[in-house]
Order: C-alpha cells, then structure tokens, then sequence
C-alpha cells in the first residue's frame, strides 16, 4: 500500500554528497538543515555561504563544515554492509518522515526499500512485557501485515521483538504485484544500521535484513548510547499514521514515542491493563489523556482506513527544489537570525523529549560482558506473567525453559505467595 504514485526527481551526486556533508556538519541539526536548504535552495550554495553566515552570526554556536573525506569515508563504511543513504529529496524518502519538523536529513537502510514508501503502523511497548503482552503484539502485528500495512517498531526486547517475528511471520498471500496484498516490518535502531543491539536479536536481526528493512541516521558502527534512543524514537513515530503502544511502565521510552506521534499530529492507540500491574501504567495513563483505546487490530485499521483517504496532503511534501538548477539562493547577511534560532532549537531539542526520571533503557552493547548471563529463571518466570492467567504451555515456549524446571519454579512461587494457579492449567502473578 503505497502513499503516492508521483516521485520527485533524484538528486544529483555531487548534491547528495553535500546535504551528507551539511548534514553531518557540528551544530547543524535537522531543523537547521531544513532551514538552509529552504534558504538557499541546495546544500552545495549553503556550504559556500558558511563562510558568510559564520562571520555575520554572534553566539557561541559555530557550524563547521563536515570534511569531504570523512563524509566518503562514512559512506564507504556503509557500503561495506549493503547500507544506502536515503537523502531527504531522493524518492525513497518517506513522505510522512518529511512531514515532521525535525526529519532526519538522512539515514541508513538494509533491505526492502520498497516498504519505506508504504502506509505504516509503529508499535512500541515494554522490554521486560509479559507473555500476555507479546502474544497481543504478535497478533496485531500479524493482522496488520495482513491487511496490507507495515509495522515499525525498534527491535527491542520484549514488545519490539514480538510485532517484528509475527510481520516477518505474516503469510505474503496475494498478486506480489499488488501493493495492497504485501505488509512488512522496519526496524529503526538507535545505533549505526550494522551494529546489532540487543545481542540475542542476532537471528531477528538478520531475518529483517533480508526480509524487511533496517534503518538508522547514525553512522555505520556506532555503539547505541542511552541518549540515542529518545531521538531514534521520533522517527518510529514519523514514519507511522499512529503508534500502538502496548505495556509501559510510566518511564518507559515508549511514552516519548507516544509524545512524539501526539505531537506530530498522528493517532496514539494503547493497550489498557490490569491497574494492578505496572506495565498497564503507561498505556492507562495515555487513555486518560486521550489517546484510542485499543483492544483489536480492527479498531486500528478502522482509523487507518479514515486517515489514508486523505494521503493526498502528504504527498509532494519534501518534493522541493532537489536539482541546483531549481535553487533560489537568498544570501542576505541581515537575515541570519532565523538560521540561529533553528541552531538553538536543534540543540534545545536534542534533549526535550527526555522524561525528568530515569528511562527504562538497559546497558548498551558495550557495556555488556561478552557472553549474556544467564537470568535467574524465577525472576524471568514472573517477568513474563502478569495478573492476567496464562496458560502454563504458552509460559514454557515464551521463556525456551525446560518444562520440569518450569513446574519447579512455579511451585517455588506459589509458596512465595507470588503467583497463583487457576482452572485449565493457567497462572498468573499476583499483584504486590
């Protein structure tokens, strides 16, 4: 299901090479970006008035240019793993990512780029989610590849992993021809597009890469910091028509995703809970606030199929002056305080979505020993169970433990007093 049959025109090299460049440059953020090219038309007549603009512009913030070497050097490391760069302007671009302000300029993507331009759906959630949780996000996520659409999320733990295996799962029926018979799944990481984090996503990982589509707008081999994930989160938003969030502690990431998608005027669905489980708080609280209730696959694709018939405003979005030919250079030095003020909101917005409290965001790779220690079982065990019954068979294939030291550590619990057995072989956790 595409959003736009009309492409704008492709970009020439030597352009692409300078918004990489312009791009990459110190204090040159997305807002800044999009400012200059609206000002001066092509990134290559922004870098020759740099100069201008350094010497006419007072504050702390100086932009220095990104050198040509580095900037090639960059893009040969991607193509070492079949990386592309999407540049905003090159057809491939998503025209619901350019709609937001602060769109990145450009990124990386490994596999299907076919299933950047097609209508999507992000769905987020708990790294540490029950059973119940994921089950739900596989079955939404199936659903929706069904129906034609594609679902992105972050390839996390937990809620993340479940909606990217049940896409990857979901039967690719139909005309291949036909845009509407095919769904998909993009992963969007908070590292470079080659680095895999987590580590146990190796497999998935590598099945997105040939099957769906990996992308980031970090450089190629760049370790995941915890400070990247907030900003990774706003393109999982802006490339969706809505964001399902399903289990989320109050300061989990996946509440900036659903502040980013409110803000950049797109639905925010969530998965209501047991009050009495701290998984549920988050998605509670975004009902509260007005976000869809949501309980089925069925009442998303009843928003979406309302929200598609008015792809016409999207689609000639970022469609503007692409060739130098098209450029209309304005280099009036009196008028550089509109370049400044969009510094300043670059660098204020590299931090403004970061919740006051700690994020729920585990260790990066680097900080990880080089062999996972193993969880202790009991803790995985009620991780995975919520106050919602399961059934015992569903915990042992969601936690790959034997059966005998399922039913082991069950009875541990069960004296413990910290979960609970119920008719038809089902348990769940009791709450605190």
């Amino acid at each position: 299901m595409t959003l736009s049959n009309q492409q704008p025109s492709r970009l020439s090299q030597s352009e692409r090479l300078s918004r990489m460049r312009l791009a990459r440059s110190t204090n040159v953020g997305p807002i800044t970006f999009r400012k200059l090219l609206e000002r001066f038309g092509t990134a290559r007549a922004a870098i020759e008035q740099l100069p201008d603009i350094i010497a006419n512009t007072k504050g702390v913030r100086k932009i220095v240019l990104a050198s040509r070497d580095d900037t090639v050097a960059e893009i040969e490391q991607a193509q070492k793993c079949n990386a592309k760069p999407i540049i905003w302007g090159d057809p491939e671009y998503p025209a619901l990512l350019a709609r937001i302000e602060d769109a990145p300029p450009y990124f990386y993507a490994i596999g299907r780029l076919e299933l950047l331009t097609r209508a999507s759906i992000g769905m987020v959630g708990a790294r540490n989610a029950s059973a119940n949780g994921c089950g739900f996000a596989r079955k939404i996520s199936h659903s929706l590849c069904g129906a034609g659409y594609v679902v992105v999320s972050g390839m996390a733990r937990g809620i993340d992993g479940a909606a990217h295996e049940a896409a990857l799962q979901s039967p690719q029926t139909g005309n291949q021809n036909d845009d509407a018979a095919i769904g998909g799944t993009i992963a969007v990481l908070g590292g470079g597009v080659d680095v895999i984090y987590p580590r146990e996503h190796r497999e998935l990982y590598e099945k997105l890469r040939e099957q769906g589509c990996v992308i980031s707008e970090m450089p190629p081999g760049l370790t995941p910091q915890a400070r990247h994930f907030p900003r990774r989160n706003r393109i999982i938003s802006g490339l969706s028509y809505g964001t399902v969030v399903i289990e989320a502690g109050r300061n989990s990431g996946s509440l900036i995703t659903a502040r980013f998608a409110a803000e950049q005027g797109r639905d925010v669905f969530a998965v209501p809970g047991s009050p009495t489980d701290p998984r549920a708080a988050g998605p509670n609280s975004l009902i509260r606030d007005g976000a869809i209730l949501c309980d089925s696959a069925d009442v998303i694709l009843d928003s979406l199929r309302d929200v598609m018939q008015n792809t016409h405003l999207f689609e000639e979005f970022h469609q503007f002056n692409t060739e130098a030919r098209n450029a209309t250079t304005n280099a009036d030095p009196s008028h550089y305080d509109d370049i400044m003020q969009s510094m300043a909101r670059d660098a204020q917005d590299t931090g403004s979505k970061e919740p006051t409290e700690p994020i729920e965001i585990n260790m990066v790779s680097a900080e990880l020993p080089s062999v996972d220690t193993p969880a202790d079982p009991s803790d995985k065990i009620l991780d995975l169970l919520s106050t919602t019954p399961l059934l015992i068979d569903d915990l042992i294939r969601a936690s790959k433990l034997p059966a005998n030291s399922i039913s082991s550590v069950l009875t541990e619990l069960e004296l413990a007093g910290r979960v609970e057995r119920h008719p038809g072989n089902r348990v769940s956790r009791i709450a605190k």
